[in-house]
């Protein structure tokens, strides 16, 4: 397992998701500190930290580690967008959001 191909595979997905190490920091809630550490000693992260980063890029950690498998779901940018607004709303516009999000749902499994 060589680290300098798991940091090139972050980044291949960072960059494939059309999103940013800084919402990978927010969303593994590890520094920017901590993740540069890591690539400039060339060090891949314990196990729990490094399924943190593939959790939240939708990817399994051997993917990261070997290439060998596919991510688990395709991006979608949307989604991606959504998901680097969830950290900045309050409970009210989580509650709406859950809300318009389950009025959707029925919606879409009307129609099955």
């Amino acid at each position: 397992m060589d680290a300098e191909f798991f940091w090139g595979m972050v980044k291949k997905e960072v960059e494939r998701q059309h999103t940013s190490f800084e919402w990978l920091y927010r969303k593994t809630q590890i520094s920017k500190g901590t993740f540069s550490s890591w690539k400039n000693r060339c060090v891949i992260p314990r196990a729990d930290d490094a399924m943190l980063i593939a959790a939240s890029l939708e990817v399994s950690v051997e993917y990261l580690l070997t290439g060998a498998d596919k991510p688990q779901k395709p991006s979608n940018p949307a989604v991606n967008e959504i998901s680097e607004t969830l950290p900045f709303l309050d409970d009210y516009d989580l509650q709406a959001l859950l809300a318009a999000a389950r009025v959707m749902m029925s919606r879409h499994k009307g129609k099955k």
